[in-house]
């Protein structure tokens, strides 16, 4: 049983790390690609925004279609978005600078990306919920580090070659990704891992047919509620990961810079996702949200103020009580709060929660470095962001 835990670890530990790597690659160069290929800012931010839209509206039905499937197994699901995202990228590669199809490519390619987390999320909480000894926070905090690695290369490759290259690496990335998920095995009768090792009530609830989206809204208001606050905590930190290459050109920065920051931000992330589970037997899980929410903030107001790339990196650093304690703290909440039935339902709500944040933060982002300032939007999301630190602190449950 334990070469199994290892070899089930190992497994997922794999499909975390080319996520979050190909995640760094697309999210963080969006800005430089889209440059490169003659948008503005105003059009860079309409494209990620339509981009989170279409994640958004797509997400809670493909969680519908996730948890209710017996044919597809979740992992190949998984599988099946990664290749999508390779052909969007081969097909950008091959283009020329024609706008509206490159826009039209690109917002479903990011969209691929966005759909892909919580996927990659329910298939670490199947396991979770089944008893499994899956370390998700080692797992996430070693796909935080291929992130920050990841960062720092493509802002160097970008320098040395163009910004085309991110198309090589997502290619590559998420060949890989899917190769990966093939391999796990997410059968939900018959597999290695479809047996629950905990308490038969549970098993028994494993039965239990999953309600619908609509009749799920009205079970969980409190639940629904908080993730409009968790939104409004990701519209700013959306617009800090999309337009850092703008935040930074006024202090005399470039894409390395960029790169640079996003990687502090990154490698802050896994001290807290390493000892995660040390962390839960200490604290409660409502306390770690609240807490996370309010870093949030914190990073939000420093930001503001900081008058130099340094500054902005120290900031970057509470990463690792905002972003990171969330990320960590927001999957074992809603597996208390949501019943396995229901639970890639949940789990996809909570990752719809963060992407129309994204959806936000990318148009309100361009449109304010188009018509106001970097201070402008700056000062604008942090207001935001407090708003919705003062939401999550009044819905979570206890």
């Amino acid at each position: 049983m334990e070469t199994n835990h290892i070899k089930l670890n190992l497994q997922y530990i794999s499909m975390q790390i080319p996520y979050w790597m190909g995640f760094s690659v697309l999210g963080t160069f969006t800005s430089v690609f889209l440059l490169s290929r003659d948008f503005t800012n105003g059009q860079i931010g309409m494209v990620l925004s339509l981009a989170n839209l279409l994640a958004a509206v797509v997400q809670p039905f493909l969680a519908s279609f996730a948890d209710r499937m017996i044919r597809i197994r979740l992992s190949q699901l998984a599988a099946g978005m990664a290749v999508l995202l390779t052909l969007f990228s081969g097909i950008l590669l091959a283009l020329p600078k024609a706008f509206l199809i490159v826009a039209f490519i690109y917002t479903l390619l990011y969209a691929c990306l966005v759909l892909l987390q919580p996927l990659t999320i329910a298939i670490g909480t199947f396991f979770i919920s089944r008893g499994y000894g899956l370390n998700f926070g080692v797992a996430r905090g070693l796909g935080s580090l291929a992130f920050a690695a990841a960062a720092s290369v493509t802002g160097m490759l970008i320098e040395r070659y163009s910004p085309t290259i991110i198309l090589y690496l997502l290619i590559g990335i998420f060949l890989f990704f899917a190769l990966m998920a093939l391999l796990i095995d997410t059968r939900k009768q018959g597999g290695k891992y479809s047996d629950s090792l905990i308490a038969e009530p549970h098993h028994e609830k494993q039965l239990e047919e999953p309600i619908g989206l609509l009749a799920f809204t009205k079970k969980y208001k409190r639940f629904m509620f908080l993730l409009f606050g968790v939104s409004l905590l990701f519209v700013y930190h959306t617009i800090i990961n999309s337009y850092m290459f703008q935040i930074m050109q006024p202090l005399g920065g470039t894409a390395a810079n960029a790169g640079g920051s996003l990687s502090v931000a990154a490698l802050s992330e896994l001290p807290t996702m390493f000892f995660f589970t040390w962390v839960l037997r200490r604290f409660k899980i409502h306390s770690l949200m609240r807490f996370a929410a309010f870093f949030f903030s914190v990073k939000a107001v420093l930001i503001l103020f900081s008058g130099s790339i340094f500054l902005i990196n120290v900031a970057q650093s509470l990463q690792m009580v905002g972003f990171a304690m969330h990320t960590m703290a927001s999957v074992y909440y809603t597996n208390q709060i949501i019943p396995q039935k229901d639970l890639v339902k949940g789990q996809t709500l909570m990752a719809t929660a963060n992407t129309m944040g994204g959806i936000l933060g990318a148009f309100i982002g361009g449109q304010m470095l188009s018509f106001l300032s970097v201070s402008a939007m700056l000062l604008i999301g942090t207001v935001i962001s407090l708003a919705g630190t003062l939401i999550v602190w009044l819905s979570v449950e206890k």
